[in-house]
């Protein structure tokens, strides 16, 4: 359980970063921020890993392709549902929902659920 929180808090903070660094996405107040923070992180700790189990045949038939569908899908759906969130560029979007993905595919892959 402390792992998954590790997770939840860790992607956070790289969605953070990303609002912050990124001009093409913007967000009206830190509220919203913090909101979208917790439910991104949460979507891509808990949600994600759902979905790769569920497009495991899809993943071996497009040799690995199609997880990077559901990875940026992923925290895309969870965007379109939070209000005070607009994106003006799709390089921006691509370029930090891309850098969340890493991140996130990454602390999936080092830290455990024990």
């Amino acid at each position: 359980m402390s792992g998954f929180l590790l997770r939840i808090m860790i992607n956070g903070i790289m969605l953070f970063l990303v609002i912050v660094k990124f001009p093409g996405i913007f967000v009206d107040t830190l509220g919203s921020t913090l909101v979208g923070v917790t439910i991104i992180g949460f979507a891509n700790a808990a949600i994600r890993p759902l979905l790769a189990i569920a497009e495991l045949p899809f993943t071996w038939q497009t040799l690995g392709s199609f997880t990077l569908f559901t990875n940026v899908l992923t925290p895309m759906m969870v965007v379109k549902t939070l209000p005070g969130y607009q994106i003006h560029s799709i390089i921006a979007t691509l370029g930090g929902l891309l850098l969340i993905t890493v991140c996130s595919c990454t602390l999936s892959k080092v830290i455990k659920d024990r």
